[in-house]
């Protein structure tokens, strides 16, 4: 279960939710992270352009490929509905900026040590052209 503690009442709320539990030979596992913001449009931008330019460096179409990173990188998630536990593919859409970036890098390093494919980071001398080239297969 996530809560989002970002102020004095959902604060107490989170408090109340603890004192609550259940410890009766019950062990929980509590993890407490900052919330980044999610990733950003520079981010998602960057790896529609990737993705264009593995398309046409392989043959494979940009969904295909945004399907085969979300399920080899980021893996899947049981999820429940109607009461059916099944398995989904995690989406890039939730990650934050950290690990989208970390998303990115992984294709990235995939790219080139599978592929041969070399995608430039947006501060690389050669980004430009490769944005203006690849740009037109989007």
């Amino acid at each position: 279960m996530i809560h989002y503690v970002n102020n004095y009442k959902t604060k107490e709320e989170y408090k109340a939710y603890l004192y609550s539990l259940d410890l009766n030979g019950k062990v929980y596992q509590i993890k407490t992270t900052n919330k980044r913001a999610k990733r950003s449009l520079s981010q998602n931008s960057l790896m529609w352009l990737w993705l264009a330019c593995i398309e046409q460096e392989t043959g494979q179409s940009k969904d295909e490929l945004h399907s085969f990173f979300k399920s080899t990188i980021l893996g899947q998630e049981s999820r429940i509905c109607f009461g059916v536990v099944y398995n989904d593919t995690v989406t890039t859409t939730d990650l934050d900026t950290l690990l989208f970036k970390q998303y990115l890098d992984k294709i990235q390093i995939f790219a080139s040590s599978e592929l041969g494919i070399i995608l430039p980071n947006p501060e690389d001398k050669a980004f430009e052209h490769f944005k203006d080239y690849y740009s037109k297969f989007l």
